[in-house]
């Protein structure tokens, strides 16, 4: 179990052991926190038999011996069933199947667990038929669903959950457990990643915070170097997440510019390249800006004309060159 998540899964698996777990469970927070491990984890929980066989009683912790915790721990477990949106959407007759099978009696004579990863990603179909299901849950099953976005669920799926929100750790824990791992990285890196240890593990070892590193760093040398004006063109160009950093790199030396030293930069570790684009001066910083937050409203996927996205960027680094 991740650090972050020990306070949850012993309240979780306290309200199991109480019988006071809803039949419906939604399991919410930013990506990246392992909410498909703790709903894993709770499944054990609900479905582990060696307590209850033995003494009649439960804490609501698994084993992790008896025959049903050791077919969890391998997903062949019959009454435990997992739908994911992660690679494609959920479709209802996935959800309608899931349904069938939650109504036949448990192979293993006890409940059925059902999780449901990314709950969001349903057809709208496919959450009509599950909301049918949450109405009246068949037999003795319990319904885990994990999103982070609860926001695209239906509000009457969110109603009939039991919700329990995953909170974003301390920076400190984060960046602690990450160093176990052997991933050297900053807060900074972290708070790009919505503070979410497993997504900045996920960004810094796929080589994308060093290659943020290296674009601003293009981006700041460009006007002396104005012959890369290419390379930085197809570099901002190459994810829409690359002008995010450009935005946060501009609005930190625009914050320099004004004498803000005190207030916390958000690139911090881009200081230097803030600090040498605020040479440029507040006004021209903002008006660059300005045109900035206009591009990137006209790159907005829409239903309107294709945008040609390397002539429109091109026109705003040639307008930043010209000042």
């Amino acid at each position: 179990m991740y650090p972050w998540l020990e306070s949850a899964s012993h309240q979780l698996t306290a309200l199991i052991a109480e019988q006071q777990l809803g039949h419906a469970l939604l399991l919410k927070g930013v990506s990246g926190l392992g909410k498909g491990e703790l709903a894993h984890y709770l499944a054990k929980a609900l479905l582990c038999q060696h307590e209850k066989v033995v003494s009649n009683t439960s804490n609501g912790v698994p084993c992790g011996h008896c025959h049903a915790c050791q077919l969890v721990a391998v997903n062949t477990h019959s009454d435990l069933h997992f739908l994911s949106g992660k690679s494609s959407r959920i479709g209802v007759d996935a959800i309608r199947h899931l349904t069938q099978v939650l109504g036949e009696s448990a192979r293993l004579g006890g409940g059925k667990v059902a999780v449901l990863e990314q709950a969001d990603n349903m057809t709208e179909a496919a959450a009509n038929a599950l909301l049918k299901t949450l109405e009246e849950p068949p037999g003795q099953s319990t319904l885990i669903l994990t999103t982070a976005h609860a926001e695209r669920l239906l509000a009457t799926i969110r109603s009939r959950c039991q919700q329990w929100l995953l909170p974003v750790p301390e920076p400190s824990l984060a960046l602690s457990w990450l160093a176990d791992q052997g991933v050297d990285t900053t807060v900074t890196a972290l708070n790009l990643n919505q503070g979410s240890p497993l997504a900045t593990r996920d960004y810094v070892m796929a080589g994308t915070d060093k290659r943020r590193h290296q674009l601003l760093k293009q981006f700041t040398q460009l006007l002396q170097q104005p012959t890369t004006l290419a390379s930085v063109q197809e570099g901002l160009l190459e994810n829409k997440v690359h002008l995010l950093w450009l935005q946060l790199l501009l609005q930190d030396a625009l914050q320099l510019s004004l004498g803000l030293t005190q207030a916390p930069l958000q690139l911090a570790d881009n200081r230097a390249l803030s600090q040498q684009l605020s040479q440029r001066g507040s006004a021209l910083l903002q008006q660059a800006l300005t045109r900035l937050f206009e591009l990137q409203r006209t790159l907005q996927p829409s239903s309107g004309r294709p945008v040609n996205s390397a002539l429109q960027l091109g026109d705003w680094l040639n307008q930043w060159l010209a000042h």
